[in-house]
């Protein structure tokens, strides 16, 4: 048994959405069985009165039936939740509070109609569809992150898997268990055709707004992964083309003498190739403190130790986040020289010019970044920090 607990990955976001949907599919499960306590209403009567079914078609009932839930045991509601908590958050962060919105009603709506079609007479109720199509969306957005995942399985306790392997074993599962249905061999009351119809829905829209760059492009997305699938096999082709020349240099002399040999890397550059290969995975997957670890060792052995732009601002903030001020403000300056012009070029002086105010003592320094800043900084909260900087250097000035 696997059990998702959490993915590897850094949110900017607070998941709005997810929460509130969250908190109304239990606020409607609990209102259920308060009617029920008191009389009101009987709970099937309940959920019968928003359940699904295309047997007696009613438009709204593809809304309602995603809110509602085994009204005998928790633990449908349960783990819904706690799938859509996991695989939910990241999915509204790269939609946008609105769009996730309407996609998780849309996905529970196709979801709903798939099980109509194939059962028409057996109602509907729960949030797996629409949470299938979220998970479907995570899918072709993030599969290379990793999930913490809690396994039941002759050894018990958390590990990190790849997202992808998850949710394409969860996927072949619920394939499995609706051809096993179609011949009555497994568990009728479970709407496998729903889930399906989730998947696929979730997936193909995100791969089409991928596709279409409505969704920029990331390097965790689907299409990173293709690309990268595909120059691995540009590479073995181009290799077994030239018989192995590609890589071996002796063999580019054997071929053509008049063509003059690479030059072979020193071991030193070796070394840092490797090193930094292993930070870019690291930082990539968002395990940020062991990059941080081997990026602070690499600092000391190369000091001008340089990544892309992206990777290093995320290692520069973790060294910042665990208080290591010196590599943090090396890391920064390097950031700096390297990309002035940045996007986060301003707040990478900020930041700089406040290590160099308050922990590690370089007033001058953090003068003259500051000086360097716009006067007018557009997003909120920089200009004060600003203001407070310049007022903080000058009265240590006039001291």
């Amino acid at each position: 048994m696997l059990i998702p607990l959490g993915i590897e990955r850094r949110l900017r976001i607070r998941p709005i959405v997810t929460q509130s949907i969250i908190a109304l599919n239990m606020l409607v499960y609990l209102t259920g069985l308060a009617m029920s306590y008191f009389g009101t209403i009987d709970v099937e009567a309940f959920v019968s009165a928003g359940h699904f079914q295309m047997a007696h078609f009613r438009i709204w009932q593809l809304v309602t039936y995603q809110f509602l839930h085994d009204p005998y045991g928790i633990a449908h509601l349960a783990f819904n939740m706690l799938f859509l908590w996991v695989f939910g958050r990241s999915v509204e962060e790269r939609f946008g509070h609105l769009n996730f919105a309407i996609f998780y009603i849309m996905a529970g709506m196709v979801a709903g109609l798939a099980h109509g079609m194939v059962m028409p007479n057996a109602p509907v109720i729960g949030a797996s569809g629409s949470i299938a199509g979220v998970t479907g969306a995570f899918l072709a957005l993030f599969p290379r992150s990793r999930i913490r995942v809690l396994i039941f399985f002759l050894y018990i306790g958390i590990v990190a898997i790849p997202a992808s392997w998850i949710i394409t074993f969860k996927i072949a599962m619920d394939l499995l268990s609706q051809v096993f249905s179609i011949f009555g061999t497994a568990d009728q009351s479970t709407a496998y055709a729903a889930h399906l119809a989730g998947y696929a829905f979730g997936f193909l829209l995100s791969f089409t707004l991928l596709a279409f760059g409505v969704l920029k492009r990331e390097e965790m997305d689907i299409f990173f992964l293709l690309r990268q699938r595909h120059r691995r096999a540009q590479l073995r082709a181009v290799n077994k083309k030239t018989g192995g020349a590609i890589w071996d240099t002796r063999a580019v002399a054997v071929k053509d003498p008049t063509h003059a040999p690479a030059k072979q890397m020193s071991p030193k550059e070796i070394a840092i190739a490797n090193r930094r290969a292993e930070i870019n995975a690291l930082v990539d997957t968002h395990r940020l403190d062991e990059a941080a670890a081997i990026f602070r060792t690499m600092l000391r052995e190369y000091p001008d130790t340089m990544l892309s732009e992206g990777r290093q601002l995320d290692l520069a903030n973790q060294l910042y986040a665990e208080k290591d001020y010196e590599n943090a403000s090396i890391a920064y300056e390097s950031l700096l020289a390297h990309y002035p012009l940045g996007a986060k070029a301003d707040e990478v002086r900020l930041i700089l010019s406040l290590i160099y105010s308050r922990h590690i003592v370089r007033r001058d320094r953090a003068r003259e970044i500051l000086d360097s800043l716009q006067r007018d900084l557009q997003v909120e909260g920089l200009q004060a920090l600003a203001d407070q900087l310049r007022q903080e250097l000058e009265a240590t000035k006039a001291s």
